[in-house]
């Protein structure tokens, strides 16, 4: 590579790694970030499928004197964006070294194009969002980016030993990269068979060598064995229990664990599709679309192998996320699926901006003057460095555009939830949990932290799970748990009530409507207590709720999922006034939500429906209304719409 190049190349990760610092979540971020800091620190079990490279990294950033695990698991995650966007820029120089345009623009302007291009991506807030948190898309990325740019490499050197070695390590790689996220890998596994059988696989084939090449794909897919290995020490996070063949495996599969019904009724998967498809229109925005369009058309005409490598990646990721994630913005996990997708169309971008620097140069001219004409041209130097001013404010724009939306220097809600949760719990507490955004803050600080070591932290939904009893029953040896049954999450929270009410404070989270739950319920700030007998609710037990809630709640400086948990938060406090009978308490802590997270359509419809209960139906027509804006497609809402 040229010294240039390298230069250009250092940068892009100094530069993006800079600001993903700048940026980064100080501690512990709400739901998977939360559980994946955890685990790190203690080498524990995640949720299905377990990935274990990813674990074992995280334990490996965490090596040395830590004060704050957190932190350095957030940092993984930067770590590993800012180097994928370094591969990606060397993907993009190795494709341009093939093109060949009777146009061909000043050397100066291709690694700076491809740069823009990477640049372009890396503070796209699909991307920018993946980098301030511990998650496992950044390193999928990395592994996403690696597999392409070896192909690619294979695809050009004549059949060889080295040619072949090529092949082992990409077998390699494939498999490890399967350790981390399976299924966004295994989706793009047919875009990679075809780019192989296109460019004459077969000739590259022998028994021996693919003898070879299956050992260093099991030698990477290897790293599951940390799985049953570890299990079998029973870690405080223990997720499914895969200490056994068939353990691990009815754990990938998710055999063992109940289905959840999506949350989205009646939602038309092409209605997910043209989302996705329109996503780098959303990223990249319109202007800049339509240069990343000029780009793929270009490539095209130029390499119509390549370009078909690229729309093959390009539409497979789109396929899976539209099967694989809820249609949502506030849902980090479907930006991060699309992120292979659209570093597709960011190597589009770079070419289309590399064809369009390409004509500035030919209209503009380079020659200092025009004897003829008698017109003054612009010199090569000023026109070179005017253009290359151009190129370096356009990624400026995606900072300024995106940086507010990204930036989650301030975002220690998650931290302080949980801490004032264990802070506010009685002696050797038992707590049942219901939400992953109250489940995994606590596991942080009660588990991997030893905060509060007295506090017993039990989910509650995954309290089915043979294996999930069977880690409780060894980790809290004092709590009693029913024998399980077909029955509400209400029910078995009541059973375990009246088993151990009389030696244990047991606290809950809202997540049942059923009455025998919610009339034994008592507030107590931001849970309930749980008790074996019905509870009569004084004035002054909602009045100190309310004064406790009034307290924590009073920032303006909420991003988009804290605000919706904590939104769901008073929500669901409003659904548990309501099923107490007391319409203007819950009518009250509705609107309440609403003021903290004002796009969740769900407090719309239930606003609509107090009131309709209520008799006011103009107002219960207004809240259907703005509730179906937000939610097109609740058929429900639409039914109870026409009834206001």
């Amino acid at each position: 590579m040229h010294k240039d190049r390298m230069i250009i190349g250092g940068t892009i990760f100094a530069i993006t790694f800079g600001i993903y610092l700048l940026t980064l979540c100080p501690t512990i971020y709400w739901e998977d970030s939360a559980a994946f800091s955890s685990v790190h620190s203690l080498l524990g079990i995640p949720h299905s499928p377990g990935f274990p490279i990813y674990v074992l990294l995280g334990k490996v950033f965490l090596l040395g004197p830590v004060k704050n695990p957190a932190f350095r698991s957030n940092l993984m995650s930067a770590f590993w964006g800012s180097l994928s966007l370094v591969i990606l820029y060397i993907l993009m120089l190795r494709l341009g070294e093939g093109i060949k345009h009777k146009s061909r623009p000043n050397a100066l302007f291709s690694p700076l194009s491809m740069a823009m291009g990477v640049l372009f991506l890396a503070f796209s807030s699909s991307f920018w969002l993946q980098t301030i948190r511990a998650e496992v898309y950044t390193l999928n990325l990395l592994f996403t980016l690696l597999l392409i740019f070896l192909s690619i490499k294979w695809s050009e050197i004549e059949p060889s030993s080295s040619s072949h070695k090529l092949l082992f390590l990409f077998s390699f790689v494939f498999g490890l990269s399967l350790t981390n996220h399976p299924l966004l890998i295994i989706t793009l596994a047919p875009a990679f068979l075809l780019f192989f059988l296109i460019h004459g696989f077969k000739r590259f084939l022998s028994p021996t060598k693919l003898i070879i090449g299956v050992a260093f794909l099991l030698l990477g897919i290897s790293v599951y064995l940390y799985l049953p290995i570890r299990s079998s020490l029973s870690p405080a996070i223990n997720w499914g229990k895969p200490d056994t063949l068939s353990g691990l495996f009815s754990y990938l599969l998710r055999t063992t664990q109940p289905s959840i019904p999506s949350s989205v009724t009646g939602f038309p998967y092409l209605g997910r599709l043209g989302f996705n498809l329109s996503f780098p229109v959303n990223q990249f925005g319109l202007a800049f679309f339509w240069v990343g369009v000029v780009g793929a058309l270009l490539l095209y005409k130029i390499n119509r192998r390549i370009f078909l490598f690229t729309f093959s990646v390009f539409i497979l990721n789109i396929i899976t996320a539209t099967w694989a994630t809820d249609f949502s913005m506030k849902n980090y996990d479907l930006l991060g699926y699309l992120l292979p997708s659209l570093s597709m169309f960011a190597i589009w971008f770079a070419f289309g901006t590399n064809l369009i620097l390409s004509w500035a140069t030919g209209i503009l001219g380079v020659r200092p003057s025009d004897s003829k004409s008698g017109k003054l041209r612009i010199p090569r130097f000023l026109l070179n460095y005017s253009l290359l001013g151009i190129i370096l404010l356009f990624p400026l724009f995606q900072v300024w555009r995106n940086f507010s939306g990204c930036n989650k220097r301030s975002q220690v809600w998650a931290y302080r939830y949980a801490s004032q949760i264990l802070s506010s719990a009685k002696k050797d507490a038992l707590l049942l949990i219901g939400d992953d955004n109250t489940l995994t803050p606590l596991w942080y600080l009660n588990l991997s932290q030893g905060i509060r070591p007295d506090v017993k932290v039990l989910s509650i939904s995954a309290i089915g799970q043979a294996s999930y009893r069977e880690q409780i029953s060894r980790q809290y040896r004092d709590v009693k748990l029913p024998l399980y049954g077909s029955k509400d999450l209400g029910e078995l929270a009541l059973e375990i009530a009246q088993l151990n009410a009389n030696n244990i404070p047991i606290y809950a989270t809202y997540f049942s409507t059923n009455p025998l739950f919610v009339q034994n319920l008592r507030t107590a700030g931001y849970l309930f207590e749980l008790y074996p007998k019905k509870v009569n609710l004084a004035d002054n037990d909602i009045e100190r709720q309310e004064e406790y809630l009034r307290k924590y709640l009073n920032s303006d400086n909420y991003d988009v999922i804290t605000r919706e948990h904590f939104g769901n938060l008073v929500f669901n406090l409003g659904g548990f006034y309501d099923r107490s009978n007391m319409a203007p308490k819950s009518i009250e802590y509705f609107l309440w939500a609403l003021e903290i997270d004002p796009s969740n359509s769900l407090i719309y419809f239930q606003l609509g429906k107090a009131f309709l209960r209520s008799g006011d139906k103009e107002k219960a027509f207004e809240f259907f209304q703005a509730g179906l804006e937000l939610d097109p497609y609740n058929q429900e809402a639409r039914k109870l719409l026409e009834q206001s």
